[in-house]
């Protein structure tokens, strides 16, 4: 087993050890042993971003593996945007993840089976701690600004004239800045996800709401999570939840 040191990390400029990754393999498919062994080399730091991982060869060589599946595994990584490949240089960890890339996690969910009750207890818990979080850290600007983004809501949601999709859009750019002043980018990343998933939900809420007349129902849920923010409000969290999970069955369920 290979407990020596691999090549340069680019940005610290010191050699480092990478005796975990090439610790011997477990039985499996190579690709994802290999997928799996860089992801634990992540998460321990072992691996920081804008670091060189090791070249195909290498990994072949100390894993004793052939380099289609050290290749097939670098592919995965890639498509993810975990990794990417710079010509003449190597391939390298990513600086700063993009999420506009596939995020594994979205298909995951998407491709299990989940009840409407279930997706619904995710978006309040994650509701939970975003308004926990923009209560402790948004600023006064930024809660006058998401107050804006709530009244434009309110303004589409009570025109006629105002189609569904920009009343979504609308609804959106609320729930994305709201998730932004809580200044922690793994919540908001979090949150970004169950966004992209529940995005159908957002739709028929806003199309129930207006068919049945009360166009102000979510603009005025959204209003008050503002009032909320800005009071400081934590010990009443709990209860605009439930507050909130009734509205959300009556325009659901």
């Amino acid at each position: 087993m290979f407990s020596g040191h691999c090549p340069v990390c680019v940005t610290e400029g010191t050699p480092m050890d990478y005796s975990s990754l090439f610790a011997e393999l477990p039985k499996g498919s190579l690709s994802d042993i290999i997928v799996d062994r860089i992801t634990n080399a992540l998460i321990s730091g072992e691996l920081k971003p804008g670091d060189r991982i090791p070249t195909e060869t290498e990994f072949a060589e100390k894993l004793g593996v052939g380099r289609n599946a050290v290749r097939e595994a670098i592919k995965v990584l890639v498509a993810f945007g975990v990794l990417e490949i710079r010509r003449s240089a190597g391939t390298f960890v990513v600086d700063h993840y993009k999420t506009s890339l596939l995020n594994p996690m979205i298909y995951g969910l998407i491709l299990s089976e989940h009840s409407m009750s279930e997706l619904l207890d995710v978006k309040i818990a994650l509701s939970n701690s975003v308004m926990y979080l923009a209560m402790k850290e948004a600023s006064p600007e930024d809660i006058a600004h998401l107050r804006e983004l709530g009244e434009t809501f309110r303004t589409a949601m009570n025109d006629p004239g105002t189609d569904n999709e920009a009343c979504y859009q609308a609804s959106l750019a609320f729930n994305e800045f709201l998730g932004s002043i809580t200044h922690n980018p793994m919540l908001d990343q979090l949150d970004s996800v169950v966004r992209r998933i529940a995005a159908f939900t957002r739709h028929a809420a806003i199309e129930k709401s207006r068919e049945i007349g009360e166009p102000d129902l979510l603009p005025a849920n959204y209003l008050k999570e503002v009032d909320l923010i800005e009071e400081g409000g934590q010990s009443k969290i709990a209860d605009f939840m439930d507050e909130r999970m009734e509205l959300w069955k009556r325009l659901l369920l």
